[in-house]
């Protein structure tokens, strides 16, 4: 079932955890075209994998997941462009839908849709130096996929609009202390401890499990029939504004100094 995919690995264990690792450790597992399209679909076939009881997302290289990658979201078209806000719609509701519990091993940075992921799984284990955060305002873009869904939820309405609407980022170990994360810990503790919990839920009468998560979700599947829709919808609108563009270009240089001024000191 997993053989398709290039930009994840997997692992099943022989007590039914399945170790999710993304691949693209080089640019810190930010979200390309072919990685956006691998996560459209993963959470649907992991829903359907009857040998699963628990879910782990983490990140290979010192990186969770960096959000969006510049040169993709630079290089979209209005018929690409259209094909991603599908996928986006698809990847929050599969990932709502996902029957198993899901445990976030956030090892590092979270970004944009990368800290979404971490947000709508059922536990955020997460690095307590971890730079996380919904940056889209930043480059000119609503955040329309799952951020203004969740955060409000998690830490209020008066946080939610700090830090959407600057874009700025929060460190793990004080996301934890506000309830946004269920957990912080040092780095080299990230992974064992989200395994431990999955083995944990694993382990866990299954039936039950999935019943209350079901039962709990509808709470976010009836926020996300208003929310998603509407911010999805912002969120096209902004991607062809001018603020948009002028700030993504900002962006892209500003990358390309930082990357000359690294291969100087190399």
């Amino acid at each position: 079932m997993y053989e398709k995919y290039r930009t994840m690995a997997f692992d099943l264990s022989s007590t039914g955890v399945l170790t999710v690792t993304f691949l693209l450790a080089e640019k810190l597992n930010a979200i390309d075209a072919e990685f956006h399209r691998e996560l459209s679909t993963v959470f649907a076939d992991i829903g359907m994998d009857r040998r699963v009881r628990a879910v782990v997302l983490t990140g290979s290289g010192r990186a969770f997941c960096a959000g969006g990658d510049l040169d993709w979201i630079a290089g979209e078209t209005p018929v690409t462009r259209e094909t991603t806000f599908f996928e986006a719609k698809k990847i929050v509701d599969d990932l709502l839908n996902v029957p198993q519990p899901v445990i976030a091993a956030v090892n590092g940075a979270a970004a944009g849709y990368g800290f979404t992921m971490a947000l709508m799984s059922d536990f955020s284990i997460v690095a307590e130096e971890a730079r996380l955060s919904d940056p889209h305002v930043a480059i000119g873009l609503v955040a329309g996929d799952g951020g203004a869904m969740m955060w409000p939820i998690l830490v209020g309405m008066a946080r939610a609009k700090r830090y959407l609407l600057t874009g700025d980022p929060v460190v793990g170990r004080v996301a934890a202390e506000w309830g946004l994360i269920t957990e912080a810990c040092p780095v080299d503790e990230v992974v064992p401890r989200a395994m431990e919990l999955a083995e944990r839920m694993a382990g866990s009468p299954y039936v039950a499990v999935q019943g209350t998560k079901k039962a709990l979700n509808a709470i976010l599947h009836m926020l996300s029939s208003v929310t998603l829709d509407l911010g999805f919808q912002a969120e096209r609108v902004s991607a062809v504004s001018p603020d948009h563009q002028r700030l993504l270009n900002e962006a892209l240089e500003a990358r390309a100094r930082r990357r000359a001024a690294a291969s100087v000191k190399q």
